[in-house]
């Protein structure tokens, strides 16, 4: 087995994952229509840069904020994880990404943007 690497750049600013509406009668919760464009968006920037099928295991997940000091880290990397999700890895379970690591960085709005550092194993060619 071998360690493989790959650096996705989301060039978009970074958003926290709202938390969960229902209301009566509703089969599925309620996301505002900002955080559904987010995901859009995020999720063209990352089928466009990753080609593989989406990972079972990864070795270690590294995200990198860069934007406003608004909102929560958790909740950052929670919509990171959403847009993710079938695209780099096939569910965002500590059974498949056992290693996370965050990290913060207040920048002008302009210069907003995500960066993503995933390590997975492989086997040998």
């Amino acid at each position: 087995m071998t360690l493989k690497f790959k650096q996705i750049d989301l060039p978009i600013r970074p958003i926290s994952k709202p938390r969960p509406r229902s209301f009566m009668g509703q089969k599925r919760p309620y996301n505002p229509p900002q955080y559904k464009n987010w995901l859009k968006e995020a999720k063209f920037y990352l089928q466009n840069q990753w080609k593989l099928e989406p990972l079972t295991t990864v070795h270690r997940l590294e995200i990198f904020f860069r934007g406003a000091e608004i909102g929560d880290l958790d909740n950052k990397s929670g919509s990171v994880m959403d847009a993710a999700k079938n695209i780099l890895w096939i569910d965002d379970s500590v059974k498949v990404i056992p290693n996370l690591h965050l990290f913060f960085k207040k920048v002008k709005l302009k210069d907003s943007h995500i960066i993503i550092k995933i390590t997975w194993e492989a086997d040998d060619d």
